[in-house]
């Protein structure tokens, strides 16, 4: 049997749910999910920023292979031969649904390949969250053909509402951030939109439920990138790039299982075709993960990578992850290596290693208003040994003891750019081309 897929995406969630380990946010919808389904606990974005990061996730390619190397706000789009999950879902037979937000396109969602759309007035997760509880109850879910349903939210990023359930002392703050009281009430409103998503989720689970549709349902949780925190989103720090993802379905993945292989949210197509038995395009750079979630040996990878270009303002940088190290190159933020970029959309880099590509939802947060200051620009390499310094705190790229590792991960980047031609093996990326794409795909 082909499953029904139900795939909820929030923005700028990172891993803060109780399943994860932060013990101060309650999601009791998402930690029951995860109790009754599997956890990726080792699952790595490509990248720290949403179109890019969903980019990766909806076609198994880094954006410099899809070509969606920027926001879809901002012009960028997917290259004319790439396609996204949706097509190829809907090209194996299934019926597409888009209820709420989409960030892979600037242009009618249809593009991408969703058949039927949903909520595209107000994308915040209550009424996005009941218009697919309405469709659950609906004939329309009962259709002869499996339907695909991506559930997206403008939950939980930024700006958050004010008023919070949560007292200032009774959040956790994050070890990379200060314990400061503007920090902690930041984190409030961060907990009770959190709150908000969960219990949202939690009315189209139960809608699932009363239709006798959970036997018939892939129901996958995940996100695209770290929280809208310094340290974390737009950086290639942990907390920037570790995300969750829960899957669920009776009787073929399920059983509370917590899963340690290394992955990369760029075997999510490939895993999904798997899942629902579709033709798997030729090219792909991810790998399926279908056989791990069912219960069979999965090693993972040896390393997973990342890719940043653009976001506010041009910050290339590649990255490489394994089990032990973190390896990330940054290749403009000295003048050197940054001649020949456009120095209107050259990042600033005012924030030194917190925020990267002058991300303006953290710059705005009331965190960064508690440490903004002036920064050191950014080092071209940065050496981290995850075992004995989880939290990144010392570069050992000049440490002549780590000299190995170093070499072995500039070899396996190296590799990697090789492998998907990186165009920043040949030079930078003009913001023009965003320009020049978007006119070749609106033709």
């Amino acid at each position: 049997m082909r499953p029904n897929v139900l795939l909820f995406m929030p923005h700028d969630l990172g891993d803060h749910l109780g399943c994860y380990g932060h013990t101060t946010v309650r999601s009791p919808s998402l930690d029951a999910l995860a109790g009754d389904g599997v956890c990726l606990d080792r699952y790595f974005t490509t990248c720290p920023e949403c179109t890019p990061s969903r980019s990766g996730m909806f076609t198994g390619l880094y954006t410099h292979q899809n070509g969606l190397m920027g926001l879809t706000h901002r012009g960028w789009e997917f290259s004319p031969e790439t396609r996204h999950l949706a097509r190829l879902l809907a090209a194996g037979g299934y019926d597409t649904h888009l209820f709420g937000l989409q960030h892979e396109t600037g242009g009618p969602p249809q593009r991408l390949g969703y058949r039927h759309l949903h909520s595209q007035e107000d994308r915040r997760a209550p009424p996005v969250c009941d218009s697919a509880a309405q469709f659950l109850d609906s004939e329309a879910s009962r259709g002869p053909a499996p339907w695909f349903a991506h559930v997206g939210f403008s939950h939980v990023h930024r700006p958050w509402p004010e008023e919070t359930s949560f007292d200032l002392d009774e959040v956790a703050v994050p070890p990379y951030l200060p314990d400061h009281p503007e920090v902690r009430r930041d984190l409030t409103r961060f907990h009770q939109n959190i709150l908000e998503l969960d219990t949202s989720i939690g009315r189209v689970l139960e809608a699932l439920r009363r239709n006798d549709l959970a036997e018939q349902t892939l129901v996958i949780f995940t996100t695209d990138h770290g929280s809208p925190f310094p340290r974390a989103k737009s950086t290639f720090y942990d907390p920037g790039i570790h995300i969750p993802l829960i899957a669920h379905w009776p009787g073929c993945i399920d059983g509370g299982v917590r899963l340690q292989p290394l992955l990369s949210n760029l075997d999510f197509t490939p895993t999904l075709l798997e899942l629902c038995a579709c033709p798997l395009p030729a090219g792909l750079e991810g790998c399926s993960f279908a056989g791990a979630l069912q219960g069979e040996p999965a090693p993972g990878h040896e390393a997973v990578f990342g890719a940043l270009y653009y976001d506010a303002f041009y910050d290339p940088i590649h990255s490489v992850r394994t089990a032990t190290h973190k390896y990330i190159r940054s290749f403009a933020v000295t003048p050197e290596e940054a001649a020949g970029a456009d120095p209107e959309a050259l990042a600033r880099h005012q924030t030194g290693t917190w925020i990267r590509a002058d991300d303006s939802d953290v710059q705005r947060s009331l965190t960064w208003q508690v440490l903004q200051d002036r920064y050191p620009t950014p080092p071209p390499e940065e050496l981290y040994d995850l075992e004995s310094d989880p939290m990144e705190q010392h570069n050992l790229a000049g440490d002549p003891a780590s000299a190995a590792v170093l070499a072995d991960l500039r070899r396996r980047l190296q590799e990697m750019m090789e492998r998907t031609r990186s165009p920043l093996l040949t030079g930078h990326v003009s913001p023009e081309l965003s320009r020049t794409r978007n006119r070749r795909v609106s033709a």
